[in-house]
């Protein structure tokens, strides 16, 4: 037997979230609905000391929500009705929002508001990251390169930079990274996740893979915003990428461990996790 539990979720308030534990000042460009589960949203986000002055409110339709089922491995299916949640219009975003953060990271589904956020951002010499997760991988480059051209650092898994590119499934990774970077320029840095596979890193100075950790899986949902914050709150302090992987490696796996989609780390969770894993850290050299 199961049980029910309900809790805020979404892939840019996870990382919000995650950031904020971490003790990186965040804050988050999102809409709700005005109804109970909206103020719920919002009232977790406060609690987690996520900046909401750019949350939106849509008086018409309801907040997002999403039916997640977990089996016992730790694995999720999800069934979404996207509410207010999509889409954030271009003209709803405040330009001095996004001028007065020191870094941009984006998920979402809209391409006309991607596009404008990385274009405030990058005019105002911000750095921007990009996780575009299943479904706007699908679209393909094609249609991403206006938002992918002011991108600094892209997040995807090995599946989603499969079809990013349009390649065959079982298409090498390393052939598709040869690809990624011939399209879209060897001055990005490129993260590719892997659930329990090694996460690969490619820089314009290093390409390397760093390992998992082995844990106990409890529920992987939000995994994946946990690396990000992770990697952030190293990179963005000017640490090395090898440093930033690890770290978001670590958040990653400790996120794994619960139930919920921002039940990652604490700072002092992170660094006690990691004296006393630190030794299971293995690199490889990808070039």
């Amino acid at each position: 037997m199961g049980h029910l539990k309900f809790s805020a979720g979404g892939s840019a308030a996870n990382s919000a979230v995650a950031a904020s534990k971490l003790e990186l000042k965040t804050g988050t460009i999102g809409k709700v609905g005005f109804d109970e589960y909206g103020w719920s949203v919002i009232q977790s986000l406060r609690a987690q000391n996520v900046n909401l002055d750019h949350a939106l409110v849509d008086f018409h339709n309801p907040t997002g929500v999403s039916l997640i089922t977990v089996n016992r491995k730790g694995i999720p299916q999800f069934v979404q009705m996207l509410g207010a949640s999509e889409p954030i219009c271009p003209e709803e975003m405040r330009p001095n929002y996004v001028e007065a953060a020191r870094h941009l990271h984006m998920t979402g589904l809209n391409l006309e508001a991607l596009v404008k956020a990385a274009e405030i951002a990058k005019n105002s010499d911000r750095t921007v990251s990009f996780d575009p997760g299943r479904k706007v991988s699908e679209l393909g480059y094609k249609a991403l390169e206006p938002v992918l051209k002011n991108v600094d650092i892209l997040f995807t898994n090995r599946k989603e930079a499969r079809a990013l590119l349009a390649v065959e499934t079982d298409t090498p990774i390393s052939n598709v990274m040869e690809k990624m970077r011939t399209k879209m320029g060897e001055d990005k840095i490129y993260i590719i996740k892997g659930g329990v596979e090694d996460i690969l890193a490619y820089s314009p100075t290093a390409e390397f893979s760093v390992s998992t950790f082995k844990i106990k899986v409890r529920d992987t949902v939000g995994a994946g915003d946990a690396f990000n914050a992770g990697f952030l709150a190293k990179f963005l302090k000017g640490e090395s990428l090898r440093d930033a992987v690890v770290y978001g490696v670590a958040c990653s796996a400790i996120k794994c461990t619960r139930e919920g989609a921002q039940s990652s780390p604490s700072k002092s969770e992170l660094a006690k996790f990691f004296e006393e894993h630190k030794s299971n850290v293995q690199f490889g050299n990808l070039r």
